[in-house]
């Protein structure tokens, strides 16, 4: 391959048809975003640690007052509120529950139904008597032998084991209970839910003999408890044994098992005479206080949502933790000002070779698109040449590595020479480097080569009294539309062992229709 020559200039006519481009801006590879990113990184741990350290305080602190909260409501302040519905739920309860047992035990009513006789008269007059004394809003006895239901107003029906509405009878009779508060339709009134107290009727043989009890206005009961969620704040459950809910200050109803929260609790707190429990997470805090109430056989509910307290502590931990955003905000924002005065050291360091200052490899890939890309588009020609220092080893071995190292410095100094400065230059690995001429055909190629290689037999190394000269072998290619940077790469090797293993200190090109290498 004949090869021409072209003077020492930074450029050669040809190749400056293509125009500048900046070298700067073609090695901005992954390398500069990793630093990039760790500049980013550092402020945002910083802001992080702030942000941590001052949320961390915040939380504490909210912990703490919830902490004290949290004890203040379950052990004083709930339990004091469920003690007062319970005192007032009992005075409304105990007398209706007292007369109905008074009912079962009075002798008049044990002989009547026990004498095979029409006592429907007698029974009227003394039901009639006890709902007015007990205010009741109904008073009742159920014969076990005649099965007739006995009212006030006198003989209402007789129960029948298919009408649904006469079940609670032999519910309860099954039960072995002896006291029981059910909530159902009066039987006198089937269009009026009635809260009734029923007591079974034994003779001094525990024969059973009938039901017998009062009942109250269901509306009462519920105006009652919820005359106690406006004064205390709180949901207020009557639960039976059994789990069902009977009455509810906010109209709740079915199975306390299916109730938000408390539902995996009940159980617990069924089988408890006497239990407070904290429920929920997340500021959906639960209070529960349950009491027993033996007479009714029944539990008392007090649920307690979120105080007051606690809300207003919950705003505040969300302020602080805003505030602490903030400053963290201005922290980074403080912190990319100051690192941003040395992200161009930091960007330097990442994309050269930090003993010759040429670009390292790691910037090849991104420069290699860049600028095939624009070859593509415009095009023009890109060559690649790599590089290497002939018996660089034996430089190692007879003068020592400092040498070699002073070696590469020189070798890299009188490339960049005779190179534009928007044509990549790079450190490609050991004693080894790789070019990238934009805009320059093979002539134009070899041209700029020639002008290196007697540059360099020109400048040997001079260190202190040692003359070292150096040479290149160069292995030239042309990149071909389409082709990766790999296999441009590949060719060009191949042709830089043809120039090594044909004497060195030459430029080979193996590419079609050259003649081969020029020494």
């Amino acid at each position: 391959m004949a090869s021409g020559r072209c003077p020492r200039t930074r450029r050669c006519c040809s190749c400056a048809e293509a125009g500048p481009i900046s070298a700067g801006t073609l090695a901005i590879a992954p390398d500069l975003a990793l630093l990039r990113l760790a500049r980013h990184r550092f402020a945002l741990i910083l802001a992080a640690l702030v942000l941590g350290g001052l949320g961390t305080l915040s939380v504490l602190t909210y912990l703490r007052a919830r902490a004290l909260i949290e004890q203040q409501t379950t052990s004083r302040t709930l339990p004091l509120t469920s003690d007062a519905v319970a005192s007032g739920i009992e005075q409304e309860l105990l007398q209706p529950v007292l007369a109905s047992r008074l009912m079962a035990d009075n002798k008049l009513l044990e002989s009547s139904l026990s004498r095979d006789q029409d006592n429907s008269t007698v029974l009227r007059t003394l039901l009639q008597r006890i709902q007015q004394r007990t205010n009741a809003a109904t008073a009742f006895l159920v014969s076990e032998a005649t099965r007739q239901y006995h009212h006030s107003s006198g003989v209402i029906k007789t129960l029948s084991p298919d009408d649904p509405q006469d079940d609670w009878y032999q519910r309860f009779v099954s039960s072995g209970e002896q006291l029981e508060l059910n909530i159902d339709r009066d039987t006198a009134d089937p269009s009026r839910r009635t809260a009734f107290i029923n007591v079974r009727v034994d003779d001094d043989a525990g024969k059973l003999l009938g039901v017998t009890g009062v009942g109250l206005d269901i509306r009462d009961l519920e105006q009652m408890l919820r005359r106690y969620e406006t004064t205390y704040g709180v949901r207020i459950l009557l639960v039976n044994s059994d789990g069902r809910i009977l009455l509810a200050s906010d109209q709740s109803s079915g199975q306390l098992q299916q109730q938000p929260l408390i539902g995996a609790e009940s159980a617990r707190i069924l089988s408890a005479s006497d239990l407070s429990l904290r429920l929920g997470s997340h500021g959906d805090d639960l209070y529960v206080r349950a009491t027993r109430i033996p007479e009714l056989d029944l539990s008392l509910l007090v649920l307690q949502e979120q105080s007051p307290e606690q809300a207003a502590f919950h705003q505040l931990l969300i302020q602080n933790l805003a505030a602490a955003l903030l400053i963290s905000v201005v922290l980074i924002i403080l912190a990319q000002a100051t690192l941003g005065r040395d992200q161009k050291q930091l960007e330097t360091i990442a994309r050269t070779d930090k003993l010759t200052g040429l670009l390292n490899r790691r910037q090849f890939e991104h420069s290699f698109a860049d600028l095939s890309q624009r070859a593509e588009r415009s095009g023009s020609s890109l060559a690649a040449v790599v590089m290497d220092i002939d018996h660089f080893k034996r430089v190692n071995d007879t003068h020592g590595h400092p040498v070699g190292d002073a070696v590469l410095r020189h070798v890299s100094h009188r490339i960049a020479s005779q190179v534009r400065e928007s044509d990549p230059l790079f450190r490609w690995g050991g004693e080894e480097f790789l070019l990238l001429l934009f805009g320059c055909d093979q002539r134009m190629a070899l041209e700029r080569l020639e002008a290196i290689r007697a540059d360099l037999r020109a400048h040997p190394l001079e260190r202190g009294q040692l003359q070292l000269p150096v040479t290149l072998s160069f292995g030239l290619t042309l990149h071909r539309p389409g082709e990766s940077s790999a296999a441009l790469v590949q060719r060009a090797d191949a042709a830089l062992y043809t120039a090594k293993r044909e004497g060195r200190d030459r430029i080979c090109s193996l590419d079609p229709g050259n003649d081969g290498n020029t020494p």
